[in-house]
């Protein structure tokens, strides 16, 4: 691996550090006091991507109409934008719709490549994270299907969005291109997706009958390792509010940053985010050279949300505790984006798999 930056990708990275800080940072308070962006604050963000930046639907694959930037520089355009706690879209279309046959590809896949639609996917359910739990079903009626069931949303959907639902059918867990004007389906409050008898025709189904699960499987890797350069992202931010908070904070006479129980977490905090940003940097290297890197991608996976989680609370500590959370927006934020929970879920699949790699574990299964 070469550990030097091509030109090209040093200035991507650049132009997004700039946009995070010139254009995204200073909508922080308002999202934090307000809950939500406007659309006009939206809209101008999506401008400034499409029209000035031209990093519009640049990780998705030519064949679908986008520009299909490496994964090295995609990891560098995460890991800015992880240092901002206002969502950014920049057309990173959900791999899911690659699905789409020509039919749904021109009604849903097109306009979200071209940002004239957006995707909302419809996975988890309250109090349940994991498939084998969702209680969403899916019941063949006809030549269609009846979703009947609740989701939850990862953020609000504006009026021209549609969302792609996940619910249990006999064949297994199937996805469905649901438009959100369809009978049976309306919002509980911002991010509650509600489906009482929403009647849909089987060209609703996205994919095959039965196999939601592994849409968009081979494309798994590079998003763990997205995910892994978002978390690289917010764990600098935090690292430098850490640092800036000990150097201007005084106590008993002397700043913070002369405490050694303040000088060990600042330095373990360092350490981590650096070896989680080569661990992103190795595997982002070794899906652009077109090698097999699904390990790397569980280890890079399981590694940045440990080090994430591990980074909220050091920086929680150097503030002086949980207190500080409602003082300090953007550590409330980011503890929000990464709930113990959801990051639960998620590493316990990592972990199997990289034990997996080393154990075999198939075999001692097939044994019993």
């Amino acid at each position: 691996m070469d550990f030097e930056l091509d030109e090209e990708v040093v200035m991507i990275r650049d132009m997004m550090r700039r946009f995070v800080q010139k254009d995204a940072r200073p909508l922080e308070m308002p999202l934090f006091n307000e809950g939500e962006l406007t659309q006009e604050q939206e809209a101008d963000l999506k401008e400034k991507i499409m029209e000035q930046m031209g990093l519009w639907a640049v990780t998705v694959p030519e064949e679908y109409g986008g520009e299909e930037l490496d994964m090295l520089s995609t990891c560098l355009i995460e890991e800015e934008l992880g240092q901002t706690f206002v969502p950014v879209e920049y057309g990173d279309i959900p791999p899911v719709l690659f699905a789409c046959n020509e039919e749904q590809a021109e009604s849903y896949l097109e306009p979200a490549v071209e940002g004239d639609r957006r995707p909302v996917l419809a996975l988890r359910e309250p109090g349940s994270l994991a498939p084998d739990s969702w209680q969403t079903t899916a019941a063949v009626k006809g030549e269609g299907y009846v979703l009947n069931g609740r989701k939850l949303l990862g953020h609000k959907p504006r009026d021209d969005d549609y969302y792609v639902v996940f619910a249990r059918s006999d064949e297994g867990v199937t996805a469905f291109l649901v438009e959100p004007d369809a009978e049976g389906v309306r919002l509980n409050g911002k991010a509650e997706l509600i489906l009482e008898n929403c009647a849909l025709s089987e060209e609703a189904v996205l994919g095959e009958v039965g196999g939601g699960l592994k849409l968009g499987a081979e494309y798994l890797p590079h998003q763990q390792v997205k995910m892994g350069a978002r978390y690289v992202g917010m764990g600098q931010r935090l690292l430098e509010m850490s640092a800036q908070y000990a150097k201007d904070w005084v106590s008993m006479g002397k700043p913070l940053a002369l405490r050694p129980a303040v000088m060990r977490m600042v330095a373990e905090m360092a350490a981590q985010i650096q070896a989680a940003r080569y661990m992103v940097y190795h595997a982002g290297w070794l899906l652009d050279e077109e090698e097999d890197a699904h390990h790397q991608a569980n280890l890079v996976r399981l590694f940045t949300a440990e080090m994430i989680r591990s980074i909220i609370d050091k920086t929680i500590m150097v503030h002086g505790g949980t207190n500080y959370l409602d003082r300090e927006p953007a550590l409330r934020m980011y503890r929000n984006l990464v709930p113990d929970q959801a990051l639960e879920a998620g590493l316990e699949n990592s972990r199997m798999a990289v034990a997996n790699h080393y154990l075999e574990l198939e075999t001692f299964l097939q044994e019993a």
